[in-house]
């Protein structure tokens, strides 16, 4: 993690040597710190880091404009060069069906956990969002796909005072 990187890469680089790596890590494990060391390193240092969200929405135009290129049977991807860096934006038909299919299950869980719940007696205002916090915990990204409408404070809670719905919109 981000505490941790900065030891790890020098007790691999003291155990090993210095040589040219690559380090794959996932948005969020470097900071721009460590970044900007590796870069500034002696040795080369390369590596491919997923960027964060907001840097995609940053580049976003630049990508827009950019052609896929085919380097597998079901990837494609878009290069933008920027101050040094070589951003890549990597699309997948049998990722993006992964997740959709990850989505779905979730979104099945979650449905049916409503309806556990609406169906449960003697449930009071106050339990029932505690018991929607943690159904949203569970469902992650899910729980947005949905328009859920809960009673009113001292209204009880019926199939008609607590309902939801699937944002086909939202849906994807």
């Amino acid at each position: 993690d981000r505490t941790t990187l900065k030891d790890f890469l020098a007790k691999i680089e003291k155990q090993y040597g210095k040589a040219r790596r690559t380090w794959v890590m996932d948005r969020g494990v470097p900071t721009e710190a460590v970044l900007a060391e590796m870069r500034a390193a002696e040795t080369p240092v390369h590596y491919l880091v997923g960027a964060p969200r907001g840097r995609l929405t940053q580049l976003e135009q630049s990508f827009l404009t950019r052609p896929w290129s085919q380097v597998r049977e079901q990837v494609q991807v878009k290069l933008v060069e920027r101050d040094g860096e070589v951003y890549v934006l990597a699309r997948s038909h049998s990722r993006r069906d992964k997740e959709r299919a990850m989505r779905r299950r979730r979104l099945k869980q979650l449905i049916k956990r409503l309806k556990d719940i609406r169906n449960q007696k003697r449930l009071t205002r106050t339990k029932l969002l505690m018991k929607l916090g943690a159904a949203q915990h569970a469902a992650g990204n899910a729980y947005s796909i949905l328009d859920i409408h809960v009673p009113k404070a001292g209204q009880r809670i019926t199939a008609k005072t607590f309902t939801f719905t699937i944002n086909r919109q939202k849906l994807r």
